[in-house]
């Protein structure tokens, strides 16, 4: 190679990153966060099995515990299965362990999810400092951002316990391809802004309850991008409204997006 370019570095492989962090895990007693710690990734597990994607989990490329969560690195292509099933798969476990959870836990256990593409260091074999990058910087500046954090503290603790925030990347990519088969209107756009970190992400909830269906995701202004992105809506200023639809038909619930339940999925 000419030596005026001796400095040029390849880019690293592009991966599927999602993480987990679990909502007021500090405020267990000592004596259950080794416990906790060490079931967060056998709940992700069982939620992938729940979804049919055991083979999902087993292609992961890397994986780390956060010590109140867990991430995990993924081939790229897997993207869109992170979306659809797993993350109602996901609420469905949680609601199967919350109903059997052991006394002495504090509350139910509910997750913040966030999902990001793009290069990471990765040698395939789980190495430490794989998974490194800008892009796992974004994947928790997302995660401890303010609106996502807001999705479960406006929410019912006993019927809510799956807020996912996604980067544009992931959702122009398999949301707006249609590679993930859902409906534009289940992600609510919304401004994120953490430390030196700010850019423009989505919001999923799987079961949305209490305040989010009156009030919409979003707590103000400061939560929108100022955006009408590919008509992704924007909360509450879109006017589209909340509308569940159920068993008895669509409930219309105030200011929001659109989200569909369906009353008849299989439960464990």
């Amino acid at each position: 190679m000419d030596s005026r370019y001796a400095g040029v570095s390849e880019l690293p492989p592009y991966r599927s990153l999602l993480v987990v962090d679990m909502k007021d895990y500090s405020g267990n007693a000592s004596r259950y966060q080794t416990e906790l710690t060490r079931l967060i990734p056998e709940i992700l597990q069982s939620a992938f099995d729940r979804a049919g994607l055991a083979w999902v989990w087993a292609r992961k490329t890397a994986h780390n515990t956060t010590g109140d969560g867990y991430a995990i690195v993924l081939p790229t292509e897997l993207l869109p299965h992170l979306l659809n099933p797993f993350l109602t798969a996901l609420q469905e476990e949680l609601e199967y362990r919350n109903r059997h959870r052991p006394y002495g836990w504090n509350g139910p256990i509910r997750f913040r999810v966030s999902i990001n593409v793009g290069p990471v260091a990765d040698s395939g074999a789980n190495e430490l400092g794989d998974g490194s990058g800008a892009e796992r910087v974004t994947l928790h500046r997302l995660l401890d951002s303010e609106p996502v954090r807001h999705l479960l503290n406006g929410s019912d603790p006993e019927v809510t316990h799956v807020a996912a925030i996604i980067s544009r990347r992931v959702y122009e990519d398999a949301v707006l391809s249609e590679l993930a088969d859902e409906p534009k209107s289940l992600y609510v756009e919304a401004g994120a802004k953490v430390k030196t970190y700010q850019g423009q992400a989505y919001l999923r909830v799987p079961k949305p309850s209490a305040g989010l269906l009156i009030e919409g995701f979003l707590t103000g202004p400061d939560d929108q991008s100022g955006t009408q992105d590919q008509g992704a809506p924007t909360g509450p200023s879109s006017g589209i409204g909340v509308q569940i639809n159920g068993a008895s038909g669509p409930i219309h619930a105030g200011s929001g997006s659109q989200y569909n339940t369906d009353p008849h999925r299989h439960q464990r």
